[in-house]
């Protein structure tokens, strides 16, 4: 068995084809001459970590356990990442695997074979009882535990910082063209309680285009607008122990403020507080042989591009060395295949959609083309090594589309009487702390997910079983109805778990998933089980497409150099017999994991940092 699966995020069809007739698709065209492309089913619903499980594993979310980007604690109505479950252990929190299916890599190696996943989404912490190579993807966390927040450093005190995610710290000026400042760092325990680990640096404005940042023993010279190699952070957190993490800055501005930038704090490869990866010794060799390089699941700083703290310009850059340093690991790694699988998920296109899909259209035909120009060097690549027989599989999971409106589907519950306030909360924002649980039917938590107030199942709940089938009845119905300001639907599509999920961990799962229509999704406040005053409010942020909507709108495609005569209408169910040659068999009966209680405020800091929220 030799198979190399290229997993591009959110490849979309409809832009493949649109740059196909111009000519412009030149590698991947010849897929389609011979009958070796096709648009791609996508998992229910067309979420990244869902669909590239379901991709895995060829199993819907009723098998594997992923539901949505958010999960709840039925018990409490609390929110949390379902990439991140948690549990107390020794030490503070530890991270638990977000599903326990087999997996097309586990397969493998159970037949003979090696199996490599680089950056395969929901892959963090690292599986001790999994024999496959995995560099974790879509779900890592930074050193804090959350998903990812940088930091900005600026001399402004009259910055205004209060609509923004990214903290804001303040540069103290020590003398003529020199700063000081400090990262915060994990907390470390004291006699008297705890506080934050500091590293302190210093900035030396140079002259008109550059600096010297000084931290720790290093010094690094910055250029205005280009972003530093990825360097690495010491913070003492104990009396016998320092935590080393990665990073990289971006000196935005010299005049008339000083403005530096850090992406998040992120895991040491070879120093983690989690078990980021493994095997260790293949983790060791990709660090020593071709690191330093960003950890976090989501590199690419969409919430440092959000508020301000980068230019444009200053993200396409970090997205493209991202890009080529992991070109350049899956590269090494093809060099030295022989069988079994190797699988990359390259995920920055997706990233790149997500900021410029409405008014750049140049960039995101660039960066199609750029993956093109990827394939045809993979094709090179096995050529060279004699592998052209070799099976090469290419697959989105998920295509994209418009996102004009944001839709605060609690605030419509609320309106249709499918959620009660407690009195004189449900006129202004609030959450589900503030409902009055012996009034309310269902509720919204993560982007396409409502679920019953279920008797015997949520904490306060009052759905008796045989009353949810008229409510969901009706329910659909409404939302079906739900109208925007042009008065095109809100909702294209309204699915019942049994439609969406099948499987024994089906029971868990939302009671009805909401496929938007192009155009709406749910806003990050209705991820958060929040709400706002009006139902649907128009999205003017930089963050302006996306595909948590109806799959049927944002099918992803797949392509392979073996034909897919046999496969008229792919979806992920068939990825297993295409890329290791048979079904992978039934999944683990286990419920998914749900986070410790811990406290909201901690958890809701956690969600926020998703870039989805």
């Amino acid at each position: 068995m030799k198979t190399i699966l290229l997993g591009l995020d959110a490849f979309d069809p409809q832009v493949f084809e649109r740059l196909l007739e111009r000519g412009q698709m030149p590698n991947l065209a010849r897929y389609v001459d011979k009958s070796g492309y096709a648009r791609f089913e996508v998992t229910n619903p067309p979420q990244s970590e869902v669909s590239w499980t379901s991709i895995a594993t060829g199993q819907n979310p009723g098998m594997h356990g992923i539901f949505d980007f958010v999960h709840r604690n039925p018990a409490t109505y609390t929110p949390y990442v379902s990439l991140l479950p948690t549990k107390k252990g020794f030490g503070g929190t530890q991270f638990r695997s977000p599903f326990t299916a087999r997996t097309i890599f586990d397969h493998s190696v159970q037949k003979g074979y090696q199996a490599t996943a680089l950056w395969w989404p929901a892959t963090f912490p690292a599986r001790i009882e999994s024999p496959a190579r995995i560099l974790p993807g879509l779900g890592t966390p930074d050193i804090h535990g959350k998903l990812g927040t940088g930091t900005l450093f600026t001399t402004d005190p009259g910055m205004e910082t209060e609509n923004l995610k990214t903290p804001v710290a303040h540069l103290e000026k020590k003398g003529s063209g020199l700063y000081r400042g400090a990262l915060k760092g994990p907390i470390r325990k004291k006699r008297s309680g705890t506080e934050d680990s500091e590293m302190n640096f210093e900035v030396e404005i140079v002259d008109g285009n550059c600096a010297r940042l000084r931290i720790g023993s290093q010094a690094i010279d910055l250029s205005l607008g280009q972003w530093s190699p990825v360097f690495e952070v010491v913070f003492k957190v104990g009396m016998f122990y320092k935590l080393r993490a990665v990073t990289r800055v971006i000196l935005t501005q010299i005049e008339p403020e000083l403005r530096l930038y850090f992406l998040p704090l992120q895991i040491h490869p070879l120093h983690s507080p989690w078990r980021y990866a493994a095997p260790g010794g293949f983790v060791k060799r990709t660090w020593q042989e071709h690191g330093p390089f960003l950890t976090i699941g989501w590199p690419q700083d969409t919430t440092g591009l959000e508020d301000g703290c980068m230019s444009d310009d200053h993200f396409l850059a970090l997205a493209d060395s991202i890009f080529e340093t992991r070109e350049r690991i899956f590269m090494h790694q093809l060099d030295n295949f022989k069988e079994g699988i190797l699988a990359s998920v390259f995920d920055t296109m997706d990233r790149v959609q997500h900021m410029f899909w409405r008014d750049r259209q140049d960039v995101i035909e660039a960066w199609y083309q750029k993956l093109d120009g990827l394939v045809g060097r993979v094709e090179e690549k096995m050529s060279q090594r004699g592998l052209d027989s070799a099976n090469l599989l290419i697959v989105s999971d998920h295509g994209f589309a418009d996102f004009d409106h944001k839709a605060h589907l609690n605030r419509w519950l609320l309106d249709h009487g499918y959620l009660v306030a407690q009195a004189n909360q449900n006129s202004v924002s609030g959450n589900l702390r503030d409902v009055d649980w012996t009034e309310s039917q269902a509720y919204a938590i993560g982007l396409n997910s409502i679920y019953f107030n279920m008797a015997g199942r949520e904490g306060q709940g009052i759905v008796a079983g045989a009353d949810a089938l008229s409510i969901r009845e009706k329910l659909k119905n409404d939302l079906l109805a739900w109208r925007g300001p042009n008065g095109s639907a809100v909702v294209q599509q309204v699915y019942f778990r049994e439609d969406a999920l099948s499987g024994p961990l089906a029971q868990h799962g939302p009671d009805l998933y909401v496929g938007y229509a192009p155009g709406y999704r749910a806003s990050a406040q209705t991820g958060l089980g929040q709400w706002e005053a009006a139902s649907l409010e128009p999205n003017h942020d930089h963050w302006g497409a996306d595909h948590c909507i109806d799959p049927a709108a944002v099918p992803g495609v797949l392509f392979s150099n073996q034909g897919l005569q046999n496969y008229p209408q792919p979806s992920y169910r068939d990825i297993p017999k295409l890329a290791v040659g048979s079904e992978i068999g039934e999944s683990s009966s286990a419920p998914p994991p749900v986070s410790d209680d811990e406290d909201q405020d901690v958890l809701e800091e956690r969600l926020k940092s998703l870039g989805y929220l």
